[in-house]
């Protein structure tokens, strides 16, 4: 058993002393005896006392003496640099005097084990000090771990620190003192226990509200509610009333109430727990490895578009979805769109976030391999807001694939990392745009930011994907503090070496995405036509090889057209996904050539086009000329009746018998000018024809066509 100097010891049911914590002062081998001090006791002038060795070790054993600690004032816990030279002098005074008999063995055995110790006195006479006073400095040196430390002076608590203080007839604290000799100030008000009561009650029922009044609101209506009638008098005598000062106020406020209380008494729980709570936890203190949470969010852009069919077309601000990778930081999955956060737009985002990347970041100019946005998993948790993801629909779509694990609401910071992601992408790119809104930090009177739209969906689209590129080849200083795995490979610590090396080495919660399954669960569903000329869907038509293998497009024509299942890919108009048969997956159709005006454009281009038409239809449904063609129609037809019914009335063989020679007459009667001319014109042709009659012109000749049967 171990039994070191100024260690600490706590008797419990022990009979050689009283139950406590003692600190060992020295053990005295030649008389078998351990000098120890009660450290439980709070006199000034407490003495040591002897135990023999013997005793001491079977107590142990028996443990009613067991190991313990204890914990030094808080005053003796400073660096040397930071203690004020008159401590300092103080210390080292004070050490001066008990150097001398600390040091003497023989001496604190017999102020251990006697109970007059002449010693004592004779030493006190000799240093020039009072015999108590001596007491007092060997007692707070063994007290507190016979150091030089221990006789540090204890000014943290002078004044009585932390106490309140008790009224009287003299007021507390500095009197009130006029600028000025002209002018008396009343006299200063003594805060009774009544008086507290009241503070008490006033910021119960006034400050520590959510209609967050101010303090001095607060103390006028403490001051209505329980000293009107001092007020009252004081008014009508003419004199100052007798009523607590608000800087009594304010500084009893303080001392009642921390400001822990008035922070939560003054705002609700949820904004408490989302704007002013302690951040002493981490995101990924319970997923640190990747996988086993994404975030997905939306939010409105910060900036205005127009339609790529016609620039003066605004369009108003699109919708930016983003599902990130809480631990690596990796943005997984992006989808732009004019579509407000909704279930069908969150879709083509997980659809985005499942899928490789470089077929969709090709439809926007931008090539990239697989491997510079490594991001095609299924993760272990999707963690959502408590809106568009909380319907039947997702829950069906989703929970076979992954658990899917909702925010409280109104509270944002439940997924902190994406919102994040959010204020990164509009610093660094959406906020440079023309048409900006700069997040609503608009001066009063400045120029209305649609005015300066210029950008286009896709082109936004574009500039949104190189910035998520180049953010995930960023420098993040939290994740060299995530993972060891970085440090070990000496890697720079960003999001897609995170995301690799963690793949690299197996530790990650990922499951391996099918895309059929994917593009048949999250993308949107619609019912295309397959008619003559391809896959019609939204005025658009598609084709593939099977289509054109089993000539598809002549059974529609021939048969008549049908419907087909088909998965929409919204970020473009260039291909959609077809069941072609019931039981088989679906297939990939692409743009026919007869729709190129819509290709690299986003389908809502061609849902534009055909709001365009309606509203061109509803616009004019039919002409004012056609109204009067018809009314003309209907004139003339009444006339021709008219007509028909005041002629002669004859048989109908009588009216079709000659009518060959009736139309001769008919053009006699009405084309006299034109048959001179064409007489005149019959003998120029004539004279033409015969001089041209004797001249033989010989026909170029063709090769011989081969016959059946004829050996080449």
């Amino acid at each position: 058993m171990e039994l070191p100097r100024n260690s600490v010891w706590e008797f419990k049911g022990s009979d050689l002393a009283d139950d406590g914590l003692y600190r060992v002062l020295d053990i005295m081998h030649d008389v078998a005896s351990v000098i120890l001090f009660p450290l439980s006791i709070e006199s000034t002038t407490s003495r040591p006392l002897a135990i023999s060795m013997e005793a001491f070790i079977e107590h142990v054993r028996s443990r009613k003496v067991s190991k313990s600690n204890f914990n030094l004032p808080s005053f003796l816990l400073v660096a040397e640099d930071n203690i004020p030279e008159e401590h300092i002098a103080r210390r080292d005074k004070n050490y001066g005097l008990i150097e001398g008999i600390v040091s003497d063995r023989a001496f604190v055995f017999d102020y251990a084990t006697k109970k007059r110790v002449p010693h004592l006195a004779e030493y006190a006479i000799k240093a020039g000090i009072d015999r108590k006073a001596l007491s007092r400095f060997l007692t707070q040196y063994w007290r507190y771990g016979q150091d030089k430390m221990a006789l540090l002076p204890a000014f943290s608590k002078s004044g009585g620190f932390g106490k309140d203080k008790k009224p009287t007839d003299k007021p507390l604290g500095a009197p009130k003192q006029p600028r000025t000799v002209a002018v008396q100030r009343a006299a200063k008000y003594i805060i009774t226990d009544i008086d507290k009561n009241k503070f008490k009650k006033a910021l119960k029922k006034y400050y520590l509200k959510q209609t967050r009044l101010t303090l001095s609101k607060a103390y006028k209506y403490m001051l209505i509610d329980s000293y009107s009638d001092e007020v009252r008098l004081a008014n009508a005598c003419g004199k100052p009333p007798c009523v607590p000062t608000l800087k009594q106020f304010n500084y009893w406020s303080k001392k009642m109430f921390s400001k822990d209380e008035s922070t939560k008494g003054r705002t609700t729980e949820n904004d408490h727990l989302r704007n002013k709570r302690g951040l002493l936890g981490s995101v990924i203190q319970d997923s640190y490895l990747p996988g086993t949470h994404f975030e997905i969010d939306a939010t409105v852009a910060d900036v205005h578009i127009v339609s790529e069919l016609g620039a003066e077309h605004i369009l108003g601000r699109p919708t930016i979805y983003i599902v990130i990778d809480r631990s690596s930081r990796m943005i997984v999955g992006m989808h732009v769109s004019l579509f407000h956060a909704s279930w069908r737009a969150a879709r083509q985002a997980l659809s985005n976030s499942f899928l490789p990347k470089s077929r969709y970041c090709k439809e926007f100019g931008v090539d990239i391999d697989d491997s510079e946005w490594p991001c095609s998993h299924i993760p272990k948790e999707l963690v959502c807001d408590n809106g568009e993801m909380i319907g039947l629909q997702p829950k069906k779509a989703l929970n076979p694939m992954t658990k899917l694990s909702f925010t409280p609401p109104y509270r944002p910071d439940c997924k902190g990392v994406v919102e994040k992601r959010f204020d990164i992408l509009n610093k660094e790119v959406i906020h440079e745009f023309l048409g900006t809104t700069k997040g609503g930090n608009i001066v009063r009177g400045s120029r209305d930011p649609r005015k300066d739209a210029i950008y286009t969906l896709k082109e936004v689209t574009t500039e949104i994907i190189k910035a998520i590129l180049e953010h995930n080849r960023s420098i993040f200083d939290d994740l060299a503090f995530s993972s060891p795995l970085l440090v070990a490979n000496d890697l720079s610590p960003t999001p897609i070496n995170y995301w690799k090396i963690h793949l690299a080495k197996h530790k990650h919660e990922l499951q391996a995405a099918l895309p059929d399954e994917v593009i048949a669960r999250l993308l949107p569903p619609a019912e295309v036509s397959m008619t003559r000329s391809g896959i019609h869907f939204n005025g658009l038509y598609y084709s593939c090889s099977e289509v054109e293998e089993r000539n598809l497009a002549s059974v529609a024509r021939s048969s008549g057209q049908w419907r087909l299942e088909a998965r929409i890919d919204e970020n473009t108009t260039n291909h959609i996904y077809v069941r072609l048969d019931k039981n088989h997956g679906f297939t990939l159709c692409h743009l026919l050539p007869r729709s190129r005006m819509f290709k690299d454009k986003f389908m809502y281009e061609s849902d534009f086009i055909q709001d365009w038409l309606d509203s061109k239809k509803e616009l004019s449904p039919i002409s004012v000329e056609s109204i009067d063609d018809h009314q003309n129609r209907q004139k003339m037809t009444k006339n021709a009746k008219e007509r028909s019914n005041n002629s002669e009335k004859i048989s109908f063989s009588e009216k079709t018998q000659n009518i060959r020679q009736r139309r001769k007459d008919e053009l006699k009667a009405t084309t006299n000018m034109l048959e001179q001319n064409t007489e005149s014109q019959e003998n120029i042709d004539s004279t033409l024809s015969s001089k041209i009659v004797g001249k033989v012109i010989s026909l170029p000749v063709g090769r011989k066509r081969k016959t059946k049967g004829t050996p080449s």
